[in-house]
């Protein structure tokens, strides 16, 4: 079964289990997110069921790989090697084929270890998958504020990426269950670290796509028969005492007939920690070779293609122990001692445009959104008003500097606080003229009394004008209880 998962936010998958220190993320995303996403649903399986699908191998959830064209891409080869100070793209050997002795002029060559590439049509094009880092802070819930001392860095894959992933059963899995692991599937889901937060969401679509195939060529190296085993994803072999080992045999392999060729592999080895949500607590540290592993074995009789394994070693419930035997990017010119008859051309950047993610809200997130929207314009508003208030206070301080004056800019916050809408604040504080002796008479706070005389001065009641006619109508009280606070304050430390 075949899918596509493609990122809808960003995407956490640390490559440590530690939480100090770099931490980066790892390029692929490993299959047991998507063993877990079925786990989801334990329960609605019966016992056999359960072992059938979980425990016992024979459903495997690959690991998901960048997509380039409609190929699912591959870790490149720990046995490809071009010379230093080149590019891969420029010359590139296949390390069990090339013989230093026979250069007249040494070469140094640097082993290639990270990217995932496209083999097809004997060409190797390279997809880079686009990375962010983000700095974020703990959040201590008592103080309501961030945590002291407490800042972490994150690096995530970016959204808008694109991934294949396989999940492979074994003949005796039957369709119905094969249906209902494929509907657990597919839809929104989330994977990775800070699914709570802003990091995890992709979608799984069904898809169709090309995978490279074992083939049943084999080689001569020094005179003798051999073939290769590509590791497609990272590999867990136990020995005979249950304890992870980083040398294999060629029985491990799947192989009855042969023994591995050391000097010519080129093996790469991993160590992690994974975590147990359900136990809250982390499981024995898994040791294992590295995917782009490259073991080279000698043999008499090549096994029929069917006999050939295409999972070997421990876990492969989670995606571990998947291998390509004899791949056709391993071929090479033995006219060019070793150079690798795959063409190299050029890079493709994995695809990250912006993705919009819509679904239909329930009653309760449409509350929460409209409570998040109303207190996101309600920051906005203190914002600008916080804004105006510094601004009058910076200019306008040095006319307003006498104790006396606290006790003005008091009363202007009581009237304030008396009336919300901007035109009975302006009617009280700048206009209000009522009938007297038939006369209009001035009757605002500001216009009339001892507190006229005053905001005469130094046309203090103009800029106060000011000040007021520039505020919206829904920021006039919180924004003129704000400034007299501020002012009576200044007014009176000075």
């Amino acid at each position: 079964m075949q899918f596509k998962c493609t990122l809808l936010s960003d995407i956490i998958l640390n490559q440590k289990a530690a939480t100090e220190g770099n931490q980066e993320t790892l390029d692929f995303i490993p299959g047991n997110n998507f063993l877990g996403i079925v786990a989801k649903i334990y329960d609605e399986f019966s016992p056999e069921d359960q072992i059938n699908i979980f425990h016992s191998g024979k459903v495997r959830f690959g690991d998901a790989h960048p997509i380039c064209g409609n190929n699912r891409t591959l870790r490149i080869p720990a046995s490809m090697y071009y010379p230093k100070l080149k590019r891969v793209n420029e010359e590139c050997y296949i390390y069990h084929l090339y013989d230093r002795e026979k250069e007249a002029k040494k070469k140094q060559l640097k082993q290639c270890r990270r990217g995932f590439y496209s083999f097809s049509n004997n060409q190797c094009e390279k997809v880079e998958v686009g990375k962010t880092f983000a700095i974020k802070s703990a959040y201590d819930r008592e103080k309501r504020r961030s945590k002291d001392e407490q800042m972490f860095g994150y690096q995530s894959i970016d959204k808008g990426v694109e991934f294949y992933f396989e999940v492979d059963t074994d003949s005796n899995i039957s369709n119905e269950l094969r249906k209902k692991v494929n509907d657990a599937l597919i839809g929104i889901k989330r994977v990775g670290r800070s699914r709570t937060a802003q990091y995890g969401l992709v979608e799984i679509t069904s898809a169709i796509f090309e995978n490279v195939q074992s083939t049943t060529t084999t080689i001569q190296i020094d005179g003798k028969k051999c073939i290769t085993v590509y590791a497609d994803s990272r590999l867990i072999f136990l020995n005979q005492y249950g304890i992870p080992t980083f040398m294999p045999t060629a029985m491990d392999l799947g192989l009855e007939d042969g023994a591995i060729w050391w000097e010519k592999s080129q093996i790469r080895t991993f160590q992690y920690a994974p975590w147990n949500f359900k136990r809250q607590a982390r499981d024995a540290d898994r040791c294992g070779i590295e995917k782009g592993s490259v073991f080279v074995i000698v043999i008499d009789k090549l096994p029929d293609i069917s006999d050939m394994p295409h999972y070997v070693g421990s876990y492969k419930s989670e995606g571990f122990g998947k291998v390509i035997i004899n791949p056709d990017f391993l071929n090479a010119s033995e006219a060019n001692n070793g150079k690798a008859t795959y063409r190299f051309i050029e890079t493709t950047k994995a695809k990250t445009e912006k993705l919009e993610y819509t679904e239909s809200l329930s009653e309760t997130d449409s509350l929460l959104f409209t409570y998040l929207s109303s207190a996101k314009e309600e920051e906005e508003k203190e914002s600008t008003v916080y804004k105006l208030v510094n601004e009058f206070v910076k200019d306008n301080l040095k006319y307003f500097l006498s104790e006396s004056f606290a006790s003005q800019w008091g009363t202007i916050r009581s009237i304030s606080m008396q009336y919300p809408d901007k035109d009975k604040l302006k009617e009280n504080l700048f206009a209000k003229e009522p009938i007297q002796n038939d006369k209009q008479v001035d009757f605002a706070y500001l216009t009339h009394g001892i507190a006229k005389d005053k905001w005469d001065e130094k046309g203090r009641r103009d800029k106060l004008k000011e000040f007021f006619d520039k505020l919206e109508p829904d920021m006039a009280q919180f924004a003129l209880i704000n400034l007299s606070a501020e002012m009576a304050k200044k007014c009176k430390g000075k």
